[in-house]
């Protein structure tokens, strides 16, 4: 007759150690609770957290389960039986065991998470566990390890707050190809192996200051829940400083994954050659940098000018970036999805046709000068809200951040340079 014996893993025989139980483990197949690894077994054993053994009568060991408390709860963390031993009772005495430990822990309560089929899962029901229908085990690995994380911090970036890409108003069209072209391809990048579709690695958005380069780029971040780094030319020096910056840089930054790169006023280090021969260092370690940090899968390089045209010519070839995206003033519809979300008092067809060239900031002045109006005239006993009088007065003593000379200029721009 197989007999076994159960004892806490702290006053087993010392020739039982806690290599034997990981090796138990390993060898008994599917035993790790659901959401646990081999690595939090090993962490609990040797932080002795409550753990139990059972061993037969010639001295081998044939069960061991392993919790880990944490206040009123302790979560199980790995039942195993050896595959001869199985069928005999051990897996309930071993958590009958086990239940005394952790109340000696402070535990009140033992949670399990387990496949179904899993090693051990009899012996949850005869001793009692409750099974709740209904539940999903959702897991997801940490978006990137330590020293990753660490890397980013060091260029002070970070993960961006969820929600900035559905907050993105007033550029359905540019949004729409941003999302087909750029985020589509580098979330389901299983999909598009399979289509033999290269995800973009490199993109330069180009346009008019306060249209929102910025924004969508660290948008783009958010809506991958990937780390986001901004990198400032002014950080960076000139010459061939600058270069060894740029370079040591963007080395550090390939080595991590799921990561968006950004670099604002890019023709502040990558102008033309043949205008700012002090550039060249940069523009020349770019030419070389750029190909290498796309070589790796998720990641991507954004670029932000508001000047294609003064940006060195041998970037903007093919090979380098993959997408030249002109990011211009909303279009009236725009203004329209804008004026809702700034000014809601007022007409948005109205308002529109009575704001090209205006960005979300303006609106959102429009929005304040709007509100002193009425707030001036709330103090003075008059009628305490916004009228769509205030508005217009407010747009009329507001300039358009995009006046209709840049508006044409990026247009030609965009005819000359875009890549879509």
């Amino acid at each position: 007759m197989l007999t076994w014996r159960v004892m806490t893993l702290d006053h087993r025989d010392a020739t039982l150690s806690f290599e034997d139980v990981v090796e138990l483990i390993d060898e008994a197949g599917i035993a790790t609770g659901a959401p646990y690894s081999r690595s939090d077994v090993i962490e609990a054993l040797s932080e002795h957290q409550p753990a139990c053994v059972a061993i037969s009568t010639a001295g081998t060991l044939v069960g061991a389960v392993i919790a880990r408390v944490g206040g009123p709860d302790a979560h199980l963390l790995a039942l195993a039986l050896h595959p001869s031993w199985r069928q005999q009772g051990i897996g309930s005495s071993l958590l009958r065991a086990l239940d005394q430990e952790i109340i000696h822990k402070g535990a009140s309560r033992l949670i399990a998470l387990v496949h179904p089929g899993q090693v051990g899962e009899l012996a949850f029901a005869n001793q009692g566990f409750t099974h709740l229908d209904g539940l999903h085990l959702y897991v997801r690995d940490a978006s990137m390890v330590p020293e990753e994380l660490a890397t980013v911090e060091r260029y002070g970036g970070g993960f961006p707050e969820s929600g900035l890409w559905e907050s993105m108003k007033g550029f359905s069209s540019t949004k729409e190809l941003l999302e087909r072209r750029v985020v589509a391809p580098l979330a389901h990048p299983d999909l598009a192996d399979r289509l033999e579709l290269t995800p973009p690695a490199a993109i330069m958005l180009f346009g008019p200051p306060g249209t929102g380069k910025t924004s969508f780029a660290r948008s783009i971040a958010s809506r991958l829940s990937w780390a986001f780094v901004e990198l400032h030319p002014s950080l960076l020096g000139q010459g061939a400083a600058g270069a060894a910056a740029l370079r040591q840089t963007l080395d550090e930054l390939r080595r991590v994954d799921r990561i968006v790169c950004f670099i604002d006023e890019a023709d502040e280090i990558a102008s033309d050659r043949a205008e700012r021969p002090d550039n060249q260092p940069i523009v020349n370690e770019l030419l070389k940098a750029i190909p290498t940090f796309k070589s790796r899968p998720g990641r991507l390089m954004v670029m932000a000018t508001n000047s294609i045209a003064a940006i060195d010519l041998a970037l903007l070839r093919p090979g380098r970036f993959d997408l030249i995206i002109p990011i211009a003033a909303p279009d009236e519809g725009g203004r329209a999805e804008l004026a809702v979300d700034f000014v809601p008092a007022g007409d948005p067809k109205e308002i529109a046709a009575r704001t090209d060239g205006f960005t979300p900031a303006d609106f959102a002045l429009v929005a304040q000068r709007s509100a002193q109006l009425a707030f001036d005239r709330a103090l003075a006993g008059g009628e305490s809200r916004v009228t769509q009088e205030d508005i217009f007065a407010a747009i009329e003593s507001t300039r358009p951040s995009v006046n209709p000379e840049a508006a044409e200029r990026v247009a030609a721009e965009a005819h000359t340079f875009a890549r879509l």
